[in-house]
């Protein structure tokens, strides 16, 4: 709407000008007064220069001149404003990066024994450095802080490769747990590098084979004592006495609770279920001594019995949780119990894009989608798995997207289908716009986000070649999507390499980075860069619980 003649100044000593702007804002009842006639609006304008004294026109000009800045200046300010909120919606966005705009290349990159242990504000990660722990700046790779704290140093919350959203939730205080057998400390540290406090961790309350601490968010310390009462190892002489063992199994309940990391004061418990014969079946693997190997057991045959998987305590920016042979329990890092899930796998339990919690469902192997404060809000049908986005940008879209058999579906907020788009066998990866983008074991596909229909369709291989592809995570700018994959050979011809695949959203045209005969990669979001962690690969694996993260690298275009 045209906004109407401003108000003239009528000074005999300055020609005045009427300069009209379009404006979406005019009020509720504002009169826009008729524009006289067009033929005479030019030739009063030349007849008031025509009139004015040389001093007059001069300054006139000047004005002009300076509206003009004015007006280009609030143009450039204008699109600076609406750059500089883009970016900070990208930083801020789940898997959210500045740019993926051309081949990525490493701008630093150091081993680091664990990868990130957490993301501060301001865009850096901690890592560990021997016996430092080490604040860097993600865009530069220069150091923000080191502290010397010890052997063995461990700082938390990290967070986890399955959560982005846990990646751009940057944490204010950073607990390190250090020592050796000897004796074991925690260190509280702000996000200056600056001591907040710290507290020895006796071995008669802290140590043992049944006991493990990890540290916590908001300079917590979570502490897991249980004694499982399960030998790693059971040899028997016939399958009836192995079960007969495995039955007579006593674990107990295990206790998990947060303490405040520099006081010990008890902030909250986590619930957690008690072990039973039916929860040991789920870790224990049976092998025949005859054969060497697990097959079908005549009932004299001698059985090894052996515990696989171990525990796994999680302490991560949003989640606290401890599991072992399928049973444990888990909480928020504000002591909230997922409600209307299982308690048994609670390390499983992960922030939702947009708010709330996705955590295992009480009756089956699905997910159930929780509020913030832990209570149920959707429970998808048997069969339909409730899934997150890996990259999220969407602009505040309420879509619940999940999986169902070989197809994506979209559900509303009482997990009725919407639409559901025919992929085989996969896992969805980003929501960017009005784009989901889902990937299987040989393909990339993007379909819209609004009904389903498939937007277009990416093979990794072509027929000659026969390999397969596990996605790990992706990362997206808004107009592309980078998706990290470990790339396998079907059969025993080749070897396994990491590979990350950039994708145009509305094209799908596609770029390759090689990373080689590599680790797996992931990649994450911290402060809008890529991040790129490299797990050690199982072959090249020498001992150990599990393979860790061994070298950190950030990522931009060249």
């Amino acid at each position: 709407m045209r906004s109407g003649r401003g108000a003239r100044r009528r000074e005999a000593a300055l020609v005045a000008f009427d300069i009209s702007t379009e404006r979406d804002d005019a009020g509720a009842g504002t009169t826009v007064p008729a524009p006289g006639p067009r033929a005479r609006w030019p030739t009063r304008v030349a007849d008031r220069w025509r009139a004015a004294s040389r001093h007059q026109r001069r300054l006139t000009a000047g004005v002009a001149a300076g509206v003009a800045v004015v007006l280009v200046g609030g143009v450039v300010a204008g699109a600076a404003v609406a750059s500089h909120r883009h970016d900070e919606q990208l930083r801020a966005a789940p898997g959210g990066v500045l740019s993926l705009d051309g081949e990525l290349a490493e701008m630093w990159r150091v081993e680091a024994e664990g990868g990130v242990h957490a993301v501060l504000a301001g865009g850096a990660v901690v890592l560990v450095d021997g016996r430092d722990a080490v604040a860097r700046e993600v865009a530069s790779g220069a150091e923000r802080w080191r502290v010397t704290l010890g052997a063995g140093v461990r700082c938390g919350p990290a967070p986890r490769w399955e959560s982005s959203v846990e990646w751009v939730l940057p944490s204010d205080l950073v607990t390190c747990v250090h020592g050796d057998d000897d004796g074991r400390s925690v260190t509280v540290l702000d996000g200056s590098g600056d001591v907040v406090g710290q507290r020895a961790l006796p071995a008669a309350g802290y140590g043992g084979e049944d006991v493990e601490v990890a540290p916590a968010a908001d300079g917590g310390l979570l502490v897991v004592e249980h004694d499982t009462g399960m030998p790693a190892v059971l040899d028997h002489a016939t399958v009836a006495e192995a079960e007969d063992a495995v039955a007579g199994i006593v674990t107990g309940r295990a206790s998990v609770r947060v303490e405040d990391a520099v006081s010990g004061e008890l902030r909250f418990e986590v619930p957690t279920r008690e072990h039973s014969a039916e929860n040991l079946e789920v870790c224990i693997v049976p092998w025949d001594l005859s054969a060497g190997w697990s097959t079908s057991f005549d009932p004299a045959t001698p059985v090894r019995l052996e515990v696989m998987g171990g525990t796994e305590v999680v302490a991560s920016p949003t989640v606290v949780g401890y599991r072992w042979c399928g049973v444990g329990g888990a909480s928020t890092t504000d002591g909230v119990a997922p409600g209307g899930s299982r308690d048994d796998v609670g390390t499983s339990t992960v922030p939702y894009p947009g708010g709330g919690w996705l955590a295992p469902a009480d009756d089956g192997p699905g997910r159930v989608l929780l509020a913030e404060d832990g209570s149920v809000r959707l429970v998808a049908a048997r069969g339909t798995v409730l899934t997150d986005p890996t990259a999220v940008l969407d602009g505040g879209d309420p879509a619940v997207l999940a999986t169902k058999g070989n197809a994506v579906v979209r559900l509303d907020a009482g997990g009725e289908e919407l639409w559901r788009a025919d992929v085989r066998e996969s896992q969805l990866l980003a929501h960017v716009g009005d784009v989901v983008v889902v990937v299987t074991d040989e393909e990339l596909v993007a379909v819209d986000a609004l009904d389903g229909g498939e937007r277009w369709r990416v093979r990794f291989f072509d027929g000659q070649t026969s390999r397969v592809a596990w996605a790990t995570s992706a990362v997206t700018d808004g107009e592309r999507v980078t998706v990290a994959l470990r790339t396998y050979p079907v059969g025993d011809d080749g070897e396994a390499a990491g590979e990350l695949l950039t994708a145009d959203l509305a094209s799908g045209a596609v770029t390759w980075t090689s990373l080689g005969p590599t680790a797996t990669p992931f990649v994450a979001a911290v402060g809008g860069h890529v991040v790129l962690q490299h797990e050690l690969g199982w072959e090249d694996w020498d001992g150990g619980d599990e393979p860790s993260v061994t070298s950190v690298s950030i990522l931009a275009p060249r």
